[in-house]
């Protein structure tokens, strides 16, 4: 709730479809630059900025070859698509990538750097920057939501009840291992106000 809060209150053209797409979509993910948050807190901070990434790239030449020669883009992978359309390198596609789609931060908190150091620590963190100090090594793949029951339950009988075993909201970055990335990104139109 707050995150779109956060990009409303940031101008950004937002539906329904962004939403579910969050929740739903594995190649795009949610970065916040939270304050300093003491160890007794139980409750979610405030949220400084978020920046929604997505990952891109690791096309197959073929597939670039193919599509620049009927002139068309496939949807999704905006940079790939572009630099390969733009350079006609259709090698560039095959790299693996991150997209900055949105970044959004507090209206209280705008002007005052905050969107520059979360894409400064994201860069980081991408870097390898901010170890993961898990003891597993390789890029952890979220939980599959399971079916509780494969009955056939109408909406009014369904009986709803908290699940069990939920990954965490909010996880450090020294807990989550960075994919692995040859570049960072971000396509957007350019104002004077942003170029600031």
């Amino acid at each position: 709730q707050r995150l779109m809060a956060l990009y409303v209150a940031s101008h950004y053209k937002n539906s329904p479809n962004d939403l579910q797409m969050l929740s739903d979509a594995p190649a795009h993910h949610l970065f916040c630059l939270l304050p300093p948050v003491p160890p007794t807190q139980n409750s979610l901070p405030e949220v400084l900025a978020v920046v929604q990434v997505c990952m891109e790239g690791e096309i197959s030449r073929q597939s670039i070859m193919n599509s620049l020669s009927r002139g068309k883009k496939a949807s999704g992978d905006l940079i790939p698509w572009t630099i390969s359309e733009q350079f006609q390198d259709p090698d560039f596609g095959g790299l693996s990538g991150g997209r900055v789609v949105r970044i959004a931060v507090h209206p209280d908190y705008q002007g005052m750097g905050y969107g520059s150091r979360a894409l400064t620590l994201l860069q980081m963190y991408y870097e390898g920057k901010f170890p993961c100090l898990e003891e597993e090594t390789t890029v952890q793949k979220p939980k599959e939501i399971t079916t509780v029951s494969s009955e056939t339950v109408g909406l009014l009988e369904e009986v709803v009840t908290p699940r069990k075993d939920l990954p965490p909201l909010l996880l450090k970055l020294s807990e989550r291992q960075a994919e692995h990335l040859d570049y960072l990104g971000v396509s957007y139109g350019l104002t004077p106000r942003l170029l600031k």
